[in-house]
């Protein structure tokens, strides 16, 4: 129970960091809810039993991505917003009568699902989030999506 406790918070607060770095008009408000964004995902990945994915995604992400944009904001400093007309001002009926839409039937699914998980305990999960079951996964199966991923980096940092 303790579980889905933590999910439905963790879930509610990464949807709402999510919907704020969209929304806000400030670069650095909007950087510091992608942190808690970020950090709310993290949370959902200790929940899968993935402490190494969460972990990485609080030290590279959160850590030195979001750095690096408010690196860039401090450097750009602040500048005006360009005061121009909203052009699809009159379709902003349809966007919200769409998520209004999209609202509906989300909670029409998840409430006739039958997914294992939603209104019963959750199977167990194997071994898949640890440093060793990553480290097998990428020498065993994904040796050469990694490799190729890995030269696809290479030579963008060099073109770069």
């Amino acid at each position: 129970m303790g579980e889905r406790i933590v999910f439905t918070i963790a879930a509610a607060s990464a949807l709402s960091f999510g919907v704020m770095v969209i929304s806000l008009k400030e670069p650095f408000r909007a950087t510091v809810a992608l942190i808690g964004t970020l950090l709310s995902v993290a949370v959902l990945f200790l929940l899968l039993s993935a402490p190494f994915v969460a972990a990485i995604q609080v030290i590279v992400y959160a850590g030195a991505i979001v750095v690096l944009f408010l690196f860039v904001i401090a450097y750009l400093g602040e500048r005006p917003i360009a005061e121009i007309g909203d052009r699809l001002g009159r379709y902003q009926v349809f966007a919200w009568l769409a998520v209004i839409g999209l609202t509906i039937q989300g909670v029409i699914v998840l409430a006739t699902t039958q997914l294992p998980g939603v209104r019963s305990d959750p199977k167990t999960v194997g071994d898949i989030g640890s440093p060793e079951a990553i480290g097998r996964s990428f020498i065993d199966t994904y040796i050469v999506p990694f490799e190729a991923t890995s030269l696809a980096l290479l030579v963008a940092a060099v073109g770069a």
